[in-house]
């Protein structure tokens, strides 16, 4: 017995020895091999199961989890990119309701909804004039409650009215009059806010100025109804007739609405004018010639090129 165990010492003491010959009898038959994978599965207890799960994987099975991963990681990279994106597009302002109350069309041009309302810095002039031309009311709002002078001009002396009437903007324009703006400023050709309206074509601003008091015979080098006349501005024609516009008014060369409107082939407006009453045979200052020698001219031209 006692030397049975001086050979069970000796062989613990050569236990790092590979060979099976080494070992006592107890440890033969796969028993020294079974405590060694024992031992090396409790190291690996510390490793992640991700690693284990690898460790156990062939070569095309790994390439396949790879693949896995990178998708994985791509998807949440494109739901990143989306909820920045949602996040962006959410402090637009892009509801109808807020559109209609700031003056923002639905569609196109889109303006945030911070600087809508809290907008803190003072607005120049450049700024102002061209929001009056593109309809930006809340920049014209804010102008306009920092004091600033609504006459205030560009280098041909159009004032902010001038171009709200030229393009249109009735709410513009009405916001304007109500600050002070001029209705009789004149630009540098001597056209009034009634010129603008009329070679914009906008009833309703014409409407909104003749309720005013503005003049409607105001002329720069022409009348108003001479400038709806050249312009084809048919309701603007009509409406100024109705309000008594003048309709045998001359300009500087002596033609008056209806020379302007046979030399154009304004049929419409030919037609108009004669129904209210124009004088067809007011000569020009220049040749001498009526309304009526302009249609014979013109007659006696078609027939000369017909016949040659």
């Amino acid at each position: 017995m006692l030397a049975l165990l001086l050979n069970m010492s000796e062989s613990k003491k050569a236990d790092g020895r590979e060979t099976g010959d080494f070992l006592p009898e107890d440890f033969k038959n796969g028993e020294y091999e079974a405590a060694v994978r024992l031992e090396k599965q409790e190291d690996l207890k510390t490793l992640t199961d991700h690693s284990v799960a690898r460790h156990n994987l062939t070569y095309k099975e790994e390439k396949a989890l790879e693949a896995e991963v990178k998708l994985c990681l791509l998807e949440e990279d494109l739901e990143k990119i989306i909820q920045l994106k949602k996040g962006k597009n959410s402090r637009r302002l892009k509801c109808p309701l807020l559109c209609c109350l700031y003056g923002v069309p639905p569609h196109g041009t889109e303006l945030t909804l911070i600087s809508a309302l809290h907008q803190t810095e003072p607005v120049d002039v450049p700024t102002f004039l061209k929001a009056a031309l593109e309809n930006k009311m809340p920049i014209i709002e804010k102008y306009l409650a920092d004091k600033g002078d609504p006459n205030v001009c560009d280098e041909y002396k159009r004032t902010a009215l001038h171009r709200a009437c030229s393009e249109g903007h009735l709410a513009v324009v009405e916001k304007l009059v109500e600050a002070g703006a001029h209705l009789e400023f004149q630009d540098m050709l001597e056209s009034t806010a009634i010129h603008w309206t009329c070679r914009g074509g906008n009833v309703e601003i014409l409407k909104y100025l003749l309720n005013k008091g503005i003049n409607r015979n105001a002329r720069d080098k022409v009348t108003v109804l001479y400038v709806a006349v050249r312009t084809g501005q048919y309701e603007c024609g009509e409406h100024l007739i109705a309000c008594e516009a003048d309709l045998n008014a001359k300009d500087r060369e002596g033609d008056s609405p209806m020379h302007d409107a046979v030399r154009l082939n304004r049929y419409k407006m030919i037609r108009l004018l004669i129904m209210y009453g124009a004088n067809l045979n007011m000569k020009n200052a220049v040749r001498g010639k009526t309304p009526m020698d302009l249609v014979l001219q013109w007659q006696n031209g078609t027939k000369e090129y017909s016949t040659a």
